[in-house]
């Protein structure tokens, strides 16, 4: 009964360590130093023999111990390293000598301690860390936005370059991985269901005729997946037929992804335009859609494409909840960025954006765009 009495003792003592231990982690308030310093306190009372106990708590450069610690040949250690390569360790020293347990003077359950001291540290320090990256990233990233800040409010020109050199390099990057997965993954696909058909009649008699079959329906599940993928990406049609097919195709996948009804409506005289016109408008049409979409709460929408002389006339109406478009104007480009984006990018090809909106009377947007062969 008192082995009993003195284990479950030295149990509590562990515990009231490992506490005491969470609740100093846990205030932030407190420095590095501090943390250590009360830390360090704690540990002596939870070994076996706290009269002859003391203990030391490395980090880096820091350094905390109890008033009576010394390099002893009685001590035990627990290092831990932190992400990065810092490291640290806890250590307990008896300043005289104790009889022998299972780790010269010391329990194992005390070796089991040691070690979660050492682990709940490791990951205080990590965060600690982690958060101070945090705020020098976040600080560094201050500096860099109200420097680019500063330098787009000194010509909007700079901006619509910008903004339109960034969509077309995207919708290149777009076409070259659609192109890749097409040419790539989609032919992959293509052979692999075509090799799968040969093993049909020895499936048969293998049993394995309802494997094959559910490999198949996967295959055609997946090659119909990446045909899908390619056109999110990049549709063909907008560099292989132009851009009322793309549009028309735009419509279609509306209707069948999200259940609006769009009714796109482009007539041949368009004639030819170049990429980079093509490009933008398609873009900006996709994105007003996507905006009917999400915010307008519209059963029908329509786009119309049509020739006026020298310019190209988009209009993207819907019959949703509208908006105040006069209070659009006094808003800051974070408000309503899709829309922004859209007019820096019509406005670098010389054109305009007019929206025509009010509360409960729908929305039509106009760009209007210079053609360009």
């Amino acid at each position: 009964m008192d082995d009993l009495l003195h284990r479950l003792q030295e149990r509590v003592k562990e515990l009231t360590a490992l506490h005491g231990t969470a609740r100093i982690l846990q205030d932030q308030t407190k420095s590095a130093s501090d943390v250590m310093r009360e830390v360090t306190a704690l540990i002596p009372p939870a070994w076996q023999y706290p009269e002859v106990a003391a203990a030391r708590i490395r980090f880096e450069r820091l350094e905390e111990k109890t008033a009576s610690f010394r390099d002893t040949e009685w001590r035990q250690i627990a290092p831990f390293v932190v992400r990065g390569g810092q490291s640290g360790e806890v250590e307990v020293c008896y300043l005289e000598p104790r009889p022998p347990a299972d780790e010269g003077p010391f329990l194992k359950e005390e070796r089991d301690l040691i070690e979660s001291l050492a682990e709940m540290l490791r990951s205080y320090f990590q965060h600690m860390l982690a958060d101070q990256d945090l705020l020098k990233a976040h600080s560094e990233l201050e500096q860099v936005v109200a420097a680019r800040t500063a330098e787009l409010r000194e010509t909007n020109a700079s901006l619509r370059r910008l903004a339109s050199e960034l969509s077309l390099a995207e919708a290149r990057e777009r076409r070259i991985i659609a192109e890749d997965i097409h040419d790539h993954i989609g032919q992959a696909l293509a052979f692999i269901k075509m090799n799968l058909g040969q093993f049909r009649g020895n499936a048969i008699f293998c049993g394995f005729e309802d494997k094959i079959d559910e490999i198949a329906t996967l295959l055609d599940q997946t090659i119909q997946y990446t045909r899908n993928l390619t056109f999110e990406i990049s549709p063909p049609t907008l560099y292989e037929l132009g851009l009322e097919a793309a549009i028309d195709g735009l419509a279609e996948r509306f209707r069948k992804k999200h259940g609006l009804a769009v009714r796109a409506e482009a007539g041949p005289e368009i004639g030819p335009l170049g990429s980079d016109v093509v490009v933008l408008l398609y873009k900006s049409i996709q994105e007003l859609l996507t905006n009917v979409m999400k915010h307008a709460r519209a059963s029908r929408s329509a786009v119309r494409v049509k020739r006026e002389g020298e310019f190209i006339r988009v209009e993207v109406e819907d019959d949703g909840c509208g908006f105040d478009a006069g209070a659009l104007e006094s808003c800051g480009a974070s408000d309503h960025f899709g829309l922004f984006n859209i007019r820096e990018r019509i406005q670098y090809l010389g054109g305009v954006m007019e929206i025509r909106s009010a509360p409960g009377r729908g929305t039509t947007v106009v760009l209007l765009t210079p053609c360009r062969t």
